[in-house]
């Protein structure tokens, strides 16, 4: 309640609208953090369902169906059965002990939090922990906007709130429905949303100042600020209506900036409110740091390495209690320029210059990314302040991503995602992209991927729904104590995501972006500053993403910005290069090659509809086909020809590889297609398939369509092999290195497909030693015209492996059973062997190839004549 009220809707609004609610101090509480508290309070195991529950609440199977991502919602499920089944605090009490955990946050005392929360969990039932869990994450989930609510409360509160940005102003200054927003006024030490620019593009501009003039100031690459004056009080606002006194100084005798710019207000300076962006200083180098290099101008620690802040004034809302928003951009200039002296530094104007036309933005523009400046805000005179309000505020920026042409685009590799909230729950919403470390050989494969950044704006909600579909069948759950061998993360997995993807299931992504920037998040050890998704690379393989060395290629042409090109009157880039001169020529008319020339056909005759609607690209010919020839039979057979291949070209002609051929091939648009095969389709006036062989290049739909047709070799798998296409598919084999094959895998493969039907390979696995020679192992010694010769034929011809030593490997030992006289010797070796040997006849093996099968060994042992 409000001293003045008797009433008040402010502690039910600010329950309603917490996300709003900048009287409360941050609860520095996300759902892992809550989680833990609940975990710890309640006694759960960390390891036990319900605990896994809790701190993987994203990962499907924690919910059920439409919980999914939704820490409130999986934790009433976990809570359900933990709290009373009827809550006994009201608003009041709800409010009292909200406020208790923002400010044992702020102090840093764990256990007050702890305290704080199992009072709560004590008095309220499971479902009101769920309301309590979004109101703490500041995230209800109502479906209610600040527009709904602040609309049934006053018609002006939603405008008077983008003012002020207090609840509890609103409902105290429009607590009587009959007061209207022009009596509620800004006023000093209040912070409210700022004016903002309209994003612009160079054509735009004429059009929004009307073709009257305009100021061109330097967008400043800072962090957008509030300075509220009252006589020797500073106070200093975010954007957001955060608070930062604690961090600039509250009074000319403490903080970081104030000690330093009090004595530069004229005397006559009392009170005002300031807007413009405050910056950090190096002394040492007389430079601005810009926010890419990861130096934070609220914090304390930035100011302790010799750096200090300075503020960038460029506009003012308030002098001595007069309110200047209602009054023209050119007179608040001018009463800006009496308030103080700048000290540089500490506390400057923006740079501004006055402008009347596009050359003159533009010029300003090339030098500002020159000078690796974000951008440029063009201002009309004419314009008054407008808090909060972007588009039709008079205020235009421009920075050079925001020109097409003018900045990098950067194809990575999606390796991770993260599941999203809100309208975005149950679906992957943000993606984790990487680069690839370039492989050690030439031609192969990335095997390593290094993680570079995290993007989740650029697409529709539909377009997110689609790429989610393609890849939604190759998501697995990220595990740090399991984490994928080819996706490295930085140290301490400070950057991971909710699920990973292998790389060769993935897609390549285009992404476009300010700049460069060191991060320690990312194992590249860099990541993008404002990345946004431009589009889904379908016609690049998995493998042709952004690598290490052309990332760090990128990273040191401009130091880090992707905008490094000058643009002209026409909104397109050129390369900024020296100009030189050049000497003077005598022009000589040009003319276009013969053999670069298309063919005349207006004297040709249709004779077939062989090639009707099709549209050749022919760029050249055989010596006894050249190009115009070509090119004139094809109109003979009802089609037509382009120089330059689109979309309705059915394919691009070519005998020889050159130079135009290699850039249509790394497009990788268009088939690029033998001379040959259209002169074999005229010689037979028939439209003859493509084949392998025919091909000097397929595009990517060709590709995955002859994968499913052929092999490697260019063999079919569905047509019969001629002798002509046996000979083409074997010619293919000249350039391949010869692969070899031992007789187990032959045997293995055999046994694996055709178990039942190969009797060529009746003895495959077995090693035979023939008892043929005189003396033992010797082939020197070979018993002449033996039986065995001719055994031996028919054990490899049957698959087995002819072995000329009798060592532990021989599975067999054939005998003539008519010359017997070296058993015994063979019988005493295999006596001292581990690995026992059969010993058999000739007609084992001639009965086994009889039978179809090998036979039982023992019957064929031979048997000494007595």
């Amino acid at each position: 309640m409000f001293e003045n009220e008797t009433d008040s809707l402010y502690p039910g609004i600010r329950l309603l609208l917490p996300h709003l609610d900048k009287d409360r101090p941050a609860y520095g509480m996300k759902e892992v953090v809550l989680a833990r508290y609940y975990i710890e309070i309640l006694s759960i195991g960390k390891d036990s369902t319900d605990g896994r529950k809790l701190l993987n609440y994203r990962h499907p199977g924690a919910s059920k169906q439409g919980a999914l991502g939704d820490f409130a919602s999986v934790a009433y499920f976990v809570l359900k059965n933990r709290c009373p089944e009827k809550g006994s605090f009201n608003v009041e009490q709800i409010n009292k002990h909200l406020d208790d955990i923002a400010q044992a946050n702020l102090e840093k005392k764990r256990d007050e939090v702890k305290k704080s929360l199992q009072i709560l969990l004590r008095n309220t039932t499971a479902m009101e922990q769920k309301w309590l869990i979004r109101i703490i994450l500041r995230e209800l989930k109502t479906g209610l906007s600040e527009n709904s609510v602040l609309g049934v409360f006053h018609s002006d509160a939603l405008e008077l709130y983008n003012i002020c940005n207090s609840l509890s102003k609103v409902c105290q200054d429009l607590h009587n429905p009959t007061i209207r927003m022009n009596e509620v006024e800004i006023s000093l030490f209040s912070p409210f949303r700022p004016m903002l620019g309209q994003r612009g593009s160079l054509n735009q501009v004429e059009k929004v100042m009307e073709g009257q003039p305009f100021y061109i100031e330097e967008k400043v690459d800072g962090e957008r600020m509030q300075l509220h004056k009252g006589n020797n009080t500073y106070k200093y606002f975010s954007r957001s209506a955060n608070e930062y006194t604690h961090i600039f100084g509250e009074s000319a005798d403490e903080g970081f900036l104030t000690p330093h710019i009090a004595e530069s207000f004229n005397s006559s300076t009392e009170s005002c409110i300031l807007d413009g962006e405050m910056v950090i200083f190096d002394p040492s180098a007389g430079t601005f740091f810009t926010k890419a290099t990861n130096h934070d101008v609220k914090s304390a620690s930035t100011y302790d390495k010799g750096f200090h802040p300075c503020f960038i004034v460029f506009d003012i809302l308030l002098l001595n209690d007069r309110k200047l928003a209602n009054v023209s951009l050119q007179e608040r200039i001018a009463v800006l320029n009496t308030v103080f002296n700048p000290r540089l530094g500490y506390i400057q104007f923006v740079e501004r210059k006055n402008g009347t036309s596009k050359t003159e933005i533009i010029s300003a523009l090339n030098e500002a990314i020159d000078r690796r400046e974000e951008g440029l805000v063009i201002k009309a005179p004419s314009s008054v302040y407008k808090p909060n309000v972007r588009n039709g505020s008079g205020w235009l920026k421009i920075k050079p991503e925001y020109v097409d042409s003018l900045s990098d685009e950067l194809d990575v590799l999606i390796v991770g995602g993260y599941f999203g909230v809100g309208i975005r729950s149950g679906m992957i919403s943000h993606f984790l992209c990487a680069v690839a470390v370039p492989p050690d050989q030439k031609g192969q494969h990335p095997s390593q991927f290094y993680s570079f950044c995290k993007v989740g704006t650029g697409y529709t909600l539909d377009e997110l729904r689609e790429l989610g579909n393609k890849l939604k069948p190759h998501w697995q759950p990220f595990k740090t104590n399991k984490p994928p061998q080819n996706i490295a993360l930085a140290p301490g997995f400070k950057e991971k995501p909710d699920v990973w993807i292998e790389p060769s299931k993935s897609k390549i992504v285009q992404i476009k972006a300010a700049e460069i920037i060191a991060s320690d998040r990312y194992k590249t050890g860099s990541t993008l500053r404002f990345p946004r998704l431009e589009c889904i690379r379908d016609d690049k393989h998995w493998y042709e993403c952004l690598d290490l060395k052309e990332l760090e290629k990128l990273r040191t042409m401009a130091e880090g910005k992707l905008t490094y090109q000058h643009t002209d009157m026409d909104g397109t880039s050129e390369p900024t290069r020296k100009k030189r001169r050049v000497a003077a020529r005598v022009e000589q008319p040009r003319t276009v090659a013969a053999h670069f020339r298309p063919a005349d056909v207006s004297s040709v005759t249709e004779v077939s509809k062989l090639f009707a609607g099709k549209e050749f690209c022919i760029i050249n010919g055989p010596t006894s086909e050249p190009k115009a020839q070509l090119e004139k039979k094809v109109v003979e057979h009802g089609g037509t020809f382009t120089q330059n291949p689109g979309p309705e070209t059915y394919c691009v002609i070519a005998e020889r590889v050159n130079l135009r051929v290699n850039n249509i091939i790394k497009d990788a648009k268009h088939d690029v297609v033998k001379a040959s095969w259209l002169i074999d389709c005229l010689n037979q006036v028939k439209l003859l398939p493509w084949l392998p062989i025919h091909m000097i290049h397929r595009s990517p739909t060709t590709e995955e369509k002859f994968a499913m047709q052929y092999d490697s070799y260019g063999d079919s798998f569905t047509q019969d092999a001629t002798q002509e296409s046996l000979k083409k598919v074997f010619g293919s084999f000249e350039n391949q290195e010869k692969a070899t094959i031992t007789t187990d895998e032959i045997a293995e493969i055999e046994q694996r497909y055709f178990p039942d039907q190969c009797p060529l390979g009746l003895f495959r696995g077995s090693r035979i030693y023939l008892d043929q020679f005189k003396s033992l192992d010797d082939p020197n010694t070979a018993i002449k015209d033996s039986s065995l010769e001719l055994t031996a034929l028919q054990l490899r011809f049957y698959g087995a492996s002819i072995i000329s030593e009798f060592d532990e490997i021989v599975t067999h030992v054939v005998f003539d059973e008519r010359d017997l006289t070296r058993l015994p010797e063979l019988r005493q070796i295999m006596r001292s062997r581990q690995q026992k040997h059969h010993f058999v006849t000739q007609d084992w093996v001639t009965q086994s190839i009889e039978k179809g099968q090998l036979l039982q060994e023992r019957p064929f042992a031979p048997v000494p004549s007595v």
